[in-house]
C-alpha cells in the first residue's frame, strides 16, 4: 500500500495507529466491528461502499467522511482520498487522524512539500503524535530534506519508543547521510519490536536491496 518512491519504502499501513483508529469511528459497537473486519481484510470496495451509505444519510459526518477517504487511499485513489480528508479536517479541525491522512495522501500524489506544510500544521494541532513525526519524515525525506527527515524520525521514536516504523525510518535516513554508527543499536532494537524491518534495514547496511 504505501510505498513511496525509494526501495525501503515502508509497506505496512500508514501506521497501526492510524488503521486501528478506523474502528472507534462507527456509530456503534457492531458498525466499529464492521469497519475492523473491512480493514483486516482488505476490503477496500467494502468500506468505501459502506461509508458511502453512510455519507448518503448523513452527508456532513466528519468520520465517514475520513473512513471513505482511507478507503479511496488504499485502493489508489489519492485524488479522491485528498479531497475526502480534506472535508474531514475542514469539519473537524481537531482530528489528528484527518490531518495526518490528509498529509499522507499529498505525499502520495508525489508532492511532499504541500505533505509537509500539512503536517506542520498537523503537529500545532496534536504535538505529541508520533504518527505525525514519522509521516513528516517521510515527506521531508521524499523532498530530500534530509536532516528535517532525521529530525522528524527521532521524534517519533523519542515520542513513542516502541514505534517501529519511526526507528526503522530513523535508521535508512541515517544510512543514506552516511552517518551510520547509530544502525547496530538501531537493528537490534528492531529485532525486539519488528524483525522484518530489522532485516531489511540490516540488507541495506550491508548494500542489499
Amino acid at each position: 500500500m504505501l510505498a513511496a518512491c525509494t526501495p525501503l519504502a515502508l509497506v505496512v499501513p500508514v501506521t497501526p495507529l492510524l488503521s486501528i483508529a478506523l474502528a472507534s469511528r462507527g456509530d456503534d459497537e457492531t458498525t466499529s466491528r464492521q469497519i475492523a473486519g473491512l480493514e483486516r481484510r482488505q476490503d477496500w470496495p467494502g468500506l468505501a461502499a459502506l461509508a458511502g451509505e453512510r455519507l448518503q444519510k448523513e452527508p456532513g459526518d466528519p468520520n465517514w467522511r475520513l473512513i471513505l477517504g482511507y478507503a479511496q487511499m488504499r485502493s489508489g485513489d489519492l485524488s479522491g482520498a485528498e479531497a475526502s480528508f480534506a472535508q474531514a479536517v475542514e469539519r473537524r479541525p481537531e482530528d489528528i487522524d484527518a490531518w495526518n491522512l490528509l498529509g499522507e495522501s499529498r505525499r502520495l500524489a508525489g508532492r511532499p512539500g504541500e505533505a509537509i506544510a500539512t503536517l506542520e500544521h498537523a503537529i500545532t494541532v496534536s504535538p505529541g503524535s508520533a504518527a505525525t513525526r514519522f509521516l513528516l519524515g517521510e515527506a521531508c525525506r521524499d523532498a530530500g530534506r534530509a536532516q528535517q527527515a532525521i529530525s522528524s524520525y527521532r521524534e517519533s521514536v523519542r515520542l513513542e519508543p516502541d514505534f517501529a516504523p519511526g526507528w526503522f525510518g530513523l535508521g535508512v535516513a541515517l544510512a543514506r547521510a552516511g552517518a551510520r554508527e547509530e544502525l547496530p543499536g538501531i537493528v537490534e532494537r528492531l529485532r525486539v519490536l519488528d524483525p522484518a524491518l530489522a532485516r531489511r534495514l540490516a540488507e541495506s547496511r550491508s548494500g542489499n536491496r
